[in-house]
């Protein structure tokens, strides 16, 4: 009977030991996970979200913005200006006057150091003013001699002419101050104006002695001739107007471009007469 009872009760033993086994394993498996999930999800999120948020915006902000702007901003500026000046005043010397163009280089385009009255004038260019200056040394002595100290010589644009032709004219001989509106009495009456696309189209000393030639039929307007008529207007008619007496002119002293005048080199008759002209109205003066 005592064996029965302790069979039975080692018997017990030995099944509540092992129930308590087999629980204790049930929770160390449900265990397992919790240190997994634990140690992977928060290195994971820590290393990843900081590595790359420092690494990336730093750099890219520093390194970007500085040289864009210090790069494009002065060779920008520095290039486009010189060639635009170039280029877009060469084309307008083509239009309609010569098929001949002279191109000047970048030396000559450049102003001259040039400090007198004519700063102040509008429409003054001023970069060929010397040059206009030597060439005015070097007219004819008659036309010398009867233009100097009443006629001023301007190396510019003569803005009221521009607005008339639509464009720059070669020259411009205007005898009373003529303001860009039309209104007169500005400080260049009796100026003759020689431009930069006379210079660039290299007919500017021509010019210039076509624009005296007008100032010499202006000085001489009230010379007559021995039948007591105009002998201005007697000029103007026997050329065929104040341009082409003009362009005579020129051929007469020696130059050799004309614009109005499509008849070529004067003929004895045409030098004769302007020669009679000369001494009969530049000896009064």
């Amino acid at each position: 009977m005592n064996s029965k009872y302790i069979f039975f009760f080692v018997t017990t033993l030995i099944i509540g030991s092992a129930l308590i086994v087999f629980v204790y394993q049930d929770v160390e498996v449900e265990s397992v996970p919790a240190p997994e999930t634990t140690t992977t999800t928060t290195p994971e999120t820590t290393t990843t979200t900081t590595l790359e948020t420092t690494t990336t915006t730093t750099p890219e902000t520093t390194t970007t913005t500085t040289p864009e702007t210090t790069t494009t901003t002065t060779p920008e500026t520095t290039t486009t200006t010189t060639p635009e000046t170039t280029t877009t005043t060469t084309p307008e010397t083509t239009t309609g006057d010569e098929e001949s163009v002279q191109i000047i280089d970048e030396t000559e385009q450049v102003a001259n150091d040039y400090e007198g009255e004519f700063l102040d004038f509008a429409g003054f260019e001023g970069e060929n003013q010397i040059k206009l200056d030597e060439f005015v040394e070097s007219l004819p002595q008659l036309l010398q001699d009867l233009l100097n100290n009443k006629v001023i010589y301007i190396n510019g644009c003569h803005e009221y002419a521009e607005t008339l032709v639509g464009r720059c004219p070669y020259g411009v001989w205007d005898s009373s101050g003529t303001n860009k509106d039309g209104t007169k009495g500005s400080d260049w009456t009796m100026s003759i104006w020689i431009s930069n696309r006379a210079f660039e189209a290299d007919v500017a000393r021509d010019v210039l002695i076509h624009e005296s030639s007008h100032a010499l039929s202006f000085i001489t307007r009230n010379c007559n001739t021995p039948s007591r008529t105009s002998y201005r207007s007697e000029a103007q008619n026997f050329f065929g107007g104040e341009e082409k007496f003009a362009d005579a002119l020129v051929l007469y002293f020696g130059g050799s471009y004309n614009h109005y005048r499509e008849s070529g080199e004067l003929s004895l008759n045409e030098s004769n007469y302007i020669k009679n002209y000369l001494d009969a109205c530049t000896n009064q003066q």
